[in-house]
């Protein structure tokens, strides 16, 4: 279980070119009709509720227990925090927060100087409007290797902790496209998934279709107007791949992969294969072991 603690730590040249530093991190148990902040930060990190605050850096918190209010923005938008969300603050937007004072809350945080996150910002992939975000186990775990590291040697650890904080932005970003997606951008990425994992199996698209639980005719054609190729296409492209690498790295027959990656026949694999490659089977395997 980890102790309450917070850790301050400067500017970091290894950190800054790769476009992230973490500056601060720390945990904090705050119990029921305590003072909150507790008076212990440094005064550009301290603030009272009526004055609220503005930072020159990212912070991602996590709120693991408890439940609290937000408020942020010049209209001063207010959102409940209940516990397993995640709250994103930006550089240069106010903000306040606190816990309910009959629960309290127990929070997570980490803060970065970042230019990742500054491109992430301008994407839209993340967006001070929507500050408020549910976390994830993969989330909560990252925080338990930042606190590990802090904890152990803040100093000598800020290059991995920095590093974590370019893994939040990344689950962050992910959770972001996820929500933001239309149900065909889904419809897409969960069958381009289906199909990578179970290209060496003897599998249809028509069976992929079914699986996702929409007719063939709708998949092949949503597929085709957001990959530009045809569900079947991409799936032989995805087969003729792995037999690239089989080619490279063993010394099985052709007739033995065509079995394996499910194509018909050994024909029906050299055909492909010459289609999508550019050469033979038998001419891949010879450049292949002498390095052409």
């Amino acid at each position: 279980m980890t102790k309450n603690y917070f850790l301050y730590l400067p500017d970091n040249r290894l950190c800054s070119a790769w476009g992230c530093t973490a500056v601060s991190t720390g945990h904090t148990k705050i119990l029921p009709h305590s003072v909150y902040p507790p008076i212990r930060h440094p005064d550009d990190h301290h603030f009272d509720w009526k004055r609220g605050r503005i930072l020159q850096a990212y912070q991602v918190i996590l709120i693991a227990e408890g439940r609290g209010l937000f408020e942020f923005g010049r209209r001063g938008k207010t959102q409940v925090v209940e516990a397993g969300s995640i709250v994103l603050l930006f550089p240069g937007v106010w903000h306040r927060f606190a816990p309910d004072p009959e629960l309290g809350w127990t929070e997570n945080w980490i803060e970065c100087r970042s230019t990742a996150f500054d491109f992430a910002r301008t994407a839209g992939l993340i967006d001070p409007s929507r500050s408020v975000l549910p976390s994830t186990p993969e989330i909560a775990a990252v925080f338990e290797r930042v606190h590990s590291l802090a904890v152990e040697d803040g100093l000598a650890n800020q290059p991995l902790l920095s590093t974590l904080g370019l893994q939040l932005l990344a689950l962050l970003s992910q959770q972001r496209e996820l929500t933001a997606a239309a149900p065909a951008d889904r419809l897409v990425e969960r069958a381009r998934m289906l199909l990578m994992e179970r290209c060496t199996q003897r599998i249809s698209v028509e069976d992929v279709a079914g699986e996702l639980g929409v007719s063939y005719s709708y998949f092949r054609r949503v597929f085709r107007e957001k990959t530009g190729v045809s569900p079947k296409q991409h799936l032989v492209s995805l087969r003729i791949r792995r037999a690239q690498d089989i080619f490279a790295n063993t010394d099985k027959p052709i007739k033995e992969v065509a079995g394996l990656l499910g194509f018909s026949s050994a024909f029906h694999l050299s055909s492909q294969f010459q289609d999508l490659v550019g050469c033979s089977p038998s001419e891949y395997k010879r450049r292949s072991i002498g390095g052409d």
